[in-house]
């Protein structure tokens, strides 16, 4: 089995090296797993070019694990649905997980899911939710911008990652399964099949800037969520544009 997971980064390059650090970290009979990070061209510092290249490296000493790079130019990064689409088109796995790129995955996490993907849900077309646990903000904020990211030279593997984040304080643990765009998985043959390929139909209304109507349309698309419960993922918290009062393009 091949679960590919998709995000996007833009200036989350710091995150992303804790969620691509927990990836390198999975262990057991895990899956074929395929990253691949939608990004825009130099952004960010270190820029996302230079973590793809740094954890590519890295992955070519680990069987099953590949990291794939799709670069977006224009205003395009900013339409999840557009993203998603190019993700998914490119996409050779079973299943694909759409995510954001400031989750870290528990060491476990993809074998016990690649073994419920083969189990209870083989046969699953809805979209799959899962909870996740929120870290605190003020925490998140002050590590990545103050402490950590600043005395530490990112690209780099973040050592025992998801053991060092479970410590952390918590902001609150998210348990009603909503099909966020933190976590959507869905089955690949099945959205080629049964829905055009898309996560999103071209001819819906486009996502506002920034906004995650795509993801309700993708959820509705698919007749809607079904739960899973899977090892832990966390969420490194941090600023968002509702709370800034503008659009937020800080190194994270």
């Amino acid at each position: 089995m091949k679960i590919e997971l998709a995000v996007s980064c833009v200036w989350f390059q710091r995150r992303l090296c804790f969620q691509l650090s927990s990836v390198l970290q999975q262990i057991g009979d895990r899956p074929e797993i395929v990253v691949n990070v939608a990004y825009p061209p130099q952004n960010g510092s270190p820029t996302t070019e230079e973590v793809c290249s740094y954890f590519s490296n890295l992955c070519r000493f680990q069987t099953g694990l590949q990291l794939k790079e799709t670069m977006v130019e224009g205003d395009d990064i900013k339409f999840r649905g557009i993203v998603r689409n190019r993700q998914l088109a490119e996409s050779d796995a079973d299943w694909i997980l759409f995510a954001d790129v400031d989750m870290v995955y528990a060491p476990d996490f993809f074998e016990d899911l690649a073994k419920q993907l083969t189990g209870p849900f083989k046969d699953e077309t809805r979209c799959l939710s899962a909870s996740r646990t929120s870290l605190a903000k003020d925490f998140c904020k002050d590590f990545f911008n103050k402490g950590h990211g600043s005395t530490v030279p990112y690209p780099c593997e973040i050592a025992d990652v998801a053991q060092t984040i479970a410590d952390w304080p918590r902001y609150k643990e998210r348990t009603r399964n909503v099909g966020a765009g933190y976590f959507q998985l869905a089955n690949v043959q099945n959205l080629r099949n049964n829905h055009g390929g898309l996560y999103w139909k071209p001819d819906a209304r486009r996502d506002p800037s920034w906004g995650y109507r795509s993801d309700r349309q993708f959820r509705r698309m698919l007749g809607g969520i079904s739960s899973i419960e899977t090892k832990p993922q966390y969420h490194l918290n941090h600023e968002r544009d509702s709370e800034e009062g503008q659009h937020v393009e800080v190194q994270r």
